[in-house]
């Protein structure tokens, strides 16, 4: 059986074209760091959310540090970001602080993150009380840029949370409370 000239070409060009796309997506899994220990944990929001998620973290014996107000010189040596992202207006008094102030902290948090090859965590654990304005504003600028979200079951009765998800390829876990965090920490860092 002989093959014509324009076939051949036209064969040649669609494989060359599906070979890029197998090339572009295992380019574009290489882009995203894989999570892995050390993990910092810090509140963006100034709730208690962020305490809950690092004791959590700690019963996972994963090694981690925790401050909720970390800046960027506490990403030295950290492989992870955990962002436990939760307004509280009793928080942002107690620490003397604006939701314009940490809307700038989680963009500095996150651009260095991103340039230093960190993985990005962002979880939502305070469930429906903590889906105000104030945390949309925080949630709407982190969890696009994240490239995991967990949350609360009950933190995405409006479906932001898998708009965003779906819309930026993210994988996103649902879980019952903060106590059920230790399943997906496992899977997070299975390997690690």
């Amino acid at each position: 059986m002989r093959i014509s000239a324009p076939l051949l070409r036209l064969f040649s060009a669609a494989v060359a074209v599906a070979f890029s796309f197998v090339l572009a997506g295992h380019a574009a899994a290489q882009d995203k760091p894989k999570p892995s220990p050390p993990v910092l944990v810090t509140s963006l929001g100034q709730s208690l959310d962020a305490f809950q998620v690092q004791l959590a973290v700690r019963r996972a014996g994963i090694k981690f540090k925790y401050d909720p107000r970390a800046e960027v010189d506490q990403l030295a040596d950290v492989k992870t970001l955990f962002l436990a992202v939760g307004a509280s207006l009793k928080g942002f008094g107690d620490a003397g602080i604006t939701i314009k102030d940490e809307l700038a902290r989680a963009g500095h948090l996150l651009d260095a993150a991103k340039s230093r090859g960190i993985a990005i965590v962002v979880l939502h654990m305070g469930g429906e009380e903590r889906r105000d304005a104030l945390s949309n504003q925080l949630i709407e600028l982190t969890a696009p840029r994240a490239h995991r979200l967990i949350i609360r079951d009950d933190s995405d009765a409006d479906g932001l949370f898998a708009k965003i998800a779906a819309d930026n390829k993210i994988p996103l876990a649902v879980i019952d409370n903060v106590t059920s965090l230790k399943l997906p920490l496992q899977e997070l860092f299975a390997g690690s």
